[in-house]
């Protein structure tokens, strides 16, 4: 049973943090640098996190994007309150390591 769940969530990975980088497969000069296609579905652990950003307004749909202590860059639904909170305490964080 853990090799399926393991196996199913490799699957979810690349839906979750789907970014897509137009500028590999596309010269136009007007295509947004990054955007997303899907959202993660469960709330992510703050201690996980390390920073953030948002999609270009370019982008379909919007996003935020975190950046976890792995290096991993996952989509988040900027509508959802998980993603508000994150956000302003990884602001909060930021403001606290500022010189």
């Amino acid at each position: 049973r853990a090799t399926m769940l393991t196996a199913r969530t490799v699957l979810l990975l690349p839906f979750r943090a789907s970014i897509h980088h137009p500028s590999l497969f596309s010269p136009a000069p007007y295509t947004p640098c990054e955007c997303c296609f899907g959202y993660v579905r469960r709330a992510l652990r703050l201690d996980n996190l390390v920073g953030f950003y948002s999609t270009p307004r370019e982008c379909f749909s919007p996003a935020t994007v975190f950046q976890t202590k792995n290096g991993d860059k996952v989509c988040a639904n900027p509508q959802d309150k998980w993603v508000k909170r994150a956000v302003r305490e990884l602001l909060k964080r930021q403001r606290l390591h500022a010189p």
